[in-house]
């Protein structure tokens, strides 16, 4: 059950995102299936009222369920509560960077876009900010969905220490497949300089990936940052 709601987000991501002749995917869709009511109704086949309700019917579940996956920024995730390492790992040196999958809302110039499991790099700074740092490839869905060519390219999302308001392990389902992955609950401003909480995603291909990033989160959450977190033969130099 849980791979098949992963399954339909990721769906309904490619629906709501890529495009066909300048037009979402799931614009085509819908009017499919309002072709096939006025198709139902004009030819007069048996039950075709039905059919035809059917059909304006589905159109009204894509949408809501379109809606609730979006505000989920399409993940569905099942947190969990692991054992505590007895050996907990190491934080991120700065120099560390880490390739993982991210969603949530990114941010480039004068740009936001709200991107699902986009391929990243994770890493932390000497000031304790962290950064994801994601790419927006070129890619097909159904061999006819296209991403807007504006939004290629690289998108960030940097989290300071006392804007991180909570980190939790868990399952993430996407596109059938189950990994090991993080939720951040964490503080943004709009462009008017206004606070709002959010959620942002972490997918990884290994628990103990999972472990070394949930690690450096959990360091100095809710502020103040930890300065310098350094190797010592760094700070010995200086």
């Amino acid at each position: 059950m849980q791979r098949l709601i992963g399954r339909l987000y990721h769906l309904l991501y490619h629906l709501d995102n890529t495009l066909f002749f300048e037009a979402p995917m799931r614009t085509w869709v819908n009017w499919g299936f309002v072709l096939l009511a006025l198709v139902t109704l004009l030819v007069g086949l048996p039950g075709r009222f039905y059919l035809a309700g059917c059909s304006l019917l589905l159109i009204l579940l894509l949408s809501l369920a379109s809606r609730y996956a979006r505000r989920r920024y399409y993940v569905h995730f099942l947190p969990e509560s692991p054992k505590p390492p007895d050996d907990p790992p190491l934080p991120l040196w700065p120099q560390d960077k880490l390739l993982h999958h991210a969603s949530g809302h990114f941010e480039v110039e004068d740009k936001a876009g709200d991107w699902t499991r986009l391929i990243a790099y994770y890493r932390t700074f000497e000031t304790r900010e962290h950064a994801i740092m994601a790419r927006l490839t070129p890619s097909r869905f159904l061999k006819l969905g296209e991403f807007p060519p504006q939004h290629l390219g690289m998108w960030y999302r940097f989290i300071t220490p006392e804007n991180l308001l909570d980190v939790a392990p868990g399952q993430i389902y996407a596109n059938g497949e189950e990994e090991p992955g993080l939720r951040l609950r964490y503080r943004r401003f709009d462009d008017k300089g206004n606070p709002l909480e959010d959620l942002f995603f972490l997918h990884f291909d290994s628990e103990g990936d999972r472990a070394r990033v949930m690690a450096d989160l959990l360091l100095d959450m809710g502020g103040p940052a930890r300065r310098p977190w350094r190797p010592e033969t760094m700070r010995s130099q200086e």
